[in-house]
């Protein structure tokens, strides 16, 4: 019996002498837009990540980098199809919408309060209040901006070039109208060159009325105007943007410029590549959504730049927080995923771990960059994880984040600053649900990608019999827009009736 006890007490001490077997390391799939993949960069910083979060939370994290122009067909398309994701980035202009009532999405709410200390103690309660969906969160925002106002980003050097001394929101510059001169001349001096960019085929206009992406509907064409009136009433009706004379108007003068050579006849394309034209400094103005302090060209330039050029900027609308803007850059957790515990987990560092912050930013200190000091950096040119990714605001918290020597120090403090005096508009908070007329949606679309490309970009005269805006318009009639509109008007009245 002595024998048996003895050789039962030594098999326990020889069971508790090996080590319990570790828990098996969960791969985080995560699909980031992005400028193009490069395989060898990624898979360094990928290495470095994993070797910090590994201990942490006991995951490992490979990138998908999606170009911008593939990811609804990569992204989107994929997570449709029941490929395997466990995060997705997405936002109120970039389908989240669409993710959201295709039941893509999980609701993040439990998640948040048991692995999401870190996003609750750091981020805003606008943020989180702000891409609710009936209540639920399906997404969780990027600490940043929340007033985005278009512009133009202006090649300084250029301009002096030409003689034009402009200055920081030049005072010169109230309307695009008001650029005219300065692109003639441009276009005298440079006549192989198209002053006026569009960053991309929809044909971005910078002092127009509508509120950004406000029902997230292709070239917004149902929108409602942004600013308030002079007595601080908003017009809350909702347009067909394409049937206004604004819209008509603008559109006149982009056919003007076009025919000039101030616009460059391939900006009409989604193959454009606009990026490398402002690279190459190929350009005189481009118009873009600004962030207030040089802060969109300093990164544009970081990002792009192969030429040397200096830029000033240009804010063209006054400023206001909207719902697109709440929702600008998230990360959802898509149902695909296998471990959305583990997913939430690495989340949420995202917002409260400086190192993890840093490290998908710009890659490891020594490969990918050098510090200039405690929160400056430079880019190693051949290692450089910063342009392949979406971009500083699409990390998690911008708080936490270095800058680039090329841009202010105070970069961050100033981005979270810039929307202090902004004005709320009356439609804050609203989100519309496609499902009730998504057929309609999807004709409208069609339309919309077959003329308002070329409109906004002014390769096509207005009044063309076949491609301007009266054929357009009759198209979007048939195509059903008028049951958009209601649509949207019945869920903005009772949006409106429960706040």
């Amino acid at each position: 019996m002595r024998k048996l006890v003895s050789l039962l007490l030594a098999l326990l001490m020889l069971l508790s002498a090996v080590p319990a077997m570790a828990e098996e390391v969960y791969m985080i799939d995560c699909y980031w837009v992005g400028n193009g993949d490069n395989t060898a960069v990624r898979e360094g910083v990928e290495k470095a990540i994993n070797e910090y979060i590994e201990p942490l939370i006991g995951a490992n994290i490979t990138f998908h980098i999606v170009d911008w122009d593939d990811w609804t067909d990569k992204a989107v398309n994929a997570l449709q199809s029941g490929e395997k994701m466990d995060m997705i980035f997405t936002a109120d202009w970039r389908e989240y919408m669409v993710e959201v009532s295709g039941g893509l999405l999980l609701p993040l709410d439990d998640l948040v309060a048991q692995y999401g200390a870190g996003i609750t103690e750091t981020l805003p309660q606008t943020f989180l209040d702000g891409v609710r969906v009936n209540g639920v969160l399906y997404g969780i925002p990027t600490n940043k901006e929340l007033c985005v106002p278009e512009g133009f980003i202006v090649n300084l050097t250029a301009a002096k070039a030409i003689g034009w001394d402009v200055v920081a929101d030049d005072p010169s510059i109230k309307t695009t109208e008001d650029l005219e001169p300065w692109l003639a001349k441009y276009k005298e001096m440079f006549p192989e060159k198209y002053p006026y960019l569009m960053d991309g085929s929809a044909g971005r206009w910078t002092d127009e009325p509508w509120c950004p992406d406000w029902v997230g509907m292709t070239n917004n064409v149902v929108a409602m105007k942004m600013a308030a009136n002079e007595d601080g009433t908003f017009d809350e009706t909702i347009y067909n943007i394409f049937a206004t004379e604004e819209q008509k108007a603008h559109i006149e003068t982009m056919y003007k410029w076009g025919e000039a050579g101030y616009i460059d006849p391939e900006n009409a394309l989604t193959t454009f590549d606009y990026n490398g034209t402002f690279g190459r400094g190929d350009f005189l103005v481009m118009a873009a959504p600004l962030k207030g302090n040089n802060i969109k060209a300093a990164e544009m330039y970081a990002a792009n730049a192969t030429a040397e050029f200096e830029c000033v900027e240009i804010t063209m609308q006054p400023k206001y927080v909207v719902t697109t803007h709440a929702g600008g850059s998230m990360f959802g957790i898509p149902v695909t995923s296998k471990n959305p515990e583990k997913a939430m987990q690495y989340i949420n560092l995202m917002h409260c771990d400086e190192k993890l912050v840093n490290l998908m930013l710009f890659g490891a200190e020594g490969q990918n960059y050098t510090k200039a000091n405690d929160t400056q950096v430079e880019l190693i040119g051949n290692a450089n994880w910063y342009g392949v990714h979406g971009g500083a605001w699409t990390v998690g918290n911008t708080k936490l984040q270095y800058v680039l020597t090329s841009e202010d120090p105070a970069k961050n403090e100033l981005l979270q600053n810039f929307a202090n005096d902004a004005v709320a508009t009356a439609s804050l908070g609203f989100r519309f649900v496609k499902d009730n007329v998504a057929d309609e949606i999807a004709a409208v679309t069609s339309v919309c990608d077959e003329f308002a490309p070329a409109l906004m970009c002014g390769t096509v005269d207005p009044a063309d019999e076949d491609l301007g805006l009266a054929a357009f318009n009759e198209a979007l009639a048939d195509a059903g827009i008028d049951a958009v509109i209601a649509e949207v008007q019945a869920q903005y009245d009772a949006w409106k009736a429960a706040q």
